[in-house]
């Protein structure tokens, strides 16, 4: 499992020259992703997993998780299941671990709208939610990712008339997907 390290811009967070520690505020590790699971604990990440790692956890998230041998334990079915999965099971144990014990989040596919005119994709800015063609890269003033969701109530949208945005949509590489 890779290191992720929080990146705090100045103001987020204050600096105790006695003890030399940083403190950051609940709120802006919240918008990070993190999560405090009791008053008394610390804060964690949750984990990002995907739609059918999430069918797993929601199966048999509450499994026993302390005998590995166990045919109905959380390891053994971990180790099935990612079977299937063409990733290392080492690293799907270690993964789904972390969501066991710090809680997940579903990850959605995202997607693009093509125009089909070379690198063109629809936008949608920001401020006002006016829909234009442009870079697929996300900017200050407008953003080009949209989950199935967001395509749906789109499509019911007069600007959508004549133009059918499933056909038009393509799944956002994972290495390119915003926050």
């Amino acid at each position: 499992m890779e290191e992720q390290k929080l990146v705090l811009q100045d103001g987020t967070y204050k600096y105790d020259d006695r003890t030399r520690q940083v403190s950051v505020s609940e709120e802006q590790l919240k918008k990070a992703g993190y999560v405090k699971l009791a008053d008394d604990e610390r804060m964690v990440k949750m984990v990002k997993l995907d739609q059918k790692r999430t069918e797993f956890m929601f199966k048999n998230g509450c499994l026993p998780f302390y005998n590995p041998t166990s045919v109905d334990s959380f390891w053994h079915k971990a180790f099935d299941y990612s079977q299937y999965d063409g990733d290392e099971p080492e690293e799907v144990q270690a993964l789904l671990a972390e969501a066991y014990f710090n809680g997940y989040v579903v990850k959605e596919k995202k997607y693009y709208i093509d125009s089909g005119f070379g690198d063109s994709y629809l936008r949608v800015k920001r401020d006002n939610g006016a829909w234009y063609w442009g870079i697929k890269e996300a900017t200050s003033f407008g953003r080009s990712q949209f989950t199935q969701d967001e395509i749906d109530e789109m499509q019911k949208d007069p600007r959508a008339k004549g133009l059918d945005l499933n056909i038009l949509k393509v799944e956002v590489p994972e290495d390119e997907l915003e926050g």
